[in-house]
């Protein structure tokens, strides 16, 4: 019984370096990643670049849970970064302070969430809309605008508007490793929503191992 049991072992962690060493074999540059031309320093380890005004971003958050899916393979010490692109759309500018602001409190799951919905039932029309939201979870208009005003605030917009230039965003969601790769959501091949997650968390993980 227990030979069977250690050959049972064995064959599947055979079966199972020969898959994840096929994947990666299979993952290459011009395909699934791009080289960026020009390194971008101080960058975070992995960062997303997203918006609330995009339908694909929305897709990827609350659909096929791309994010998470790369956080729970991230190595320790590890975490994805989610800056949001301010350039597009009409209320852009004032989504980033409300994501800095988001950010600042902790609260990026919860706001991410509330704000695409709100987006996408077509219910996010001016500030106090997404003021709204933010009251929801027990912060004031008036703690809203403290916030905006600070610092603390006034930093995190900047550091992702640069991070938008540095990087050259002009598409969203986008996802870069170490400040010189790019993912590219094309080259996934597996179209299921588990399976599109799942190649692409890998990806990631193997570029941080280059």
């Amino acid at each position: 019984m227990l030979l069977n049991l250690r050959f049972f072992f064995i064959i599947n962690l055979v079966l199972f370096s020969t898959v994840a060493s096929a994947r990666t074999e299979a993952i290459k540059a011009g395909v699934q990643y791009q080289n960026l031309d020009n390194e971008v320093s101080g960058a975070p380890v992995v960062v997303e670049f997203f918006s609330f005004y995009c339908g694909p971003c929305y897709l990827f958050a609350e659909t096929y849970n791309v994010d998470k899916t790369i956080s729970g393979l991230l190595p320790k010490g590890v975490k994805l970064t989610k800056y949001h692109v301010g350039v597009m759309g009409e209320l852009g500018e004032e989504l980033t302070v409300a994501w800095s602001i988001a950010i600042a409190l902790g609260l990026e799951n919860q706001i991410e969430k509330k704000l695409f919905e709100r987006q996408k039932a077509n219910t996010l029309k001016n500030i106090n809309d997404i003021k709204a939201v933010f009251s929801e979870l027990g912060i004031s208009s008036e703690q809203y605008d403290k916030m905006k005003q600070s610092k603390e605030i006034d930093e995190l917009i900047n550091k992702q508007n640069n991070a938008v230039k540095a990087f050259k965003v002009i598409s969203t969601p986008s996802f870069y490793v170490l400040g010189k790769y790019k993912v590219r959501n094309s080259g996934i091949k597996d179209k299921t929503v588990e399976g599109y997650s799942k190649e692409f968390a890998d990806i990631i993980v193997y570029l941080l191992d280059r």
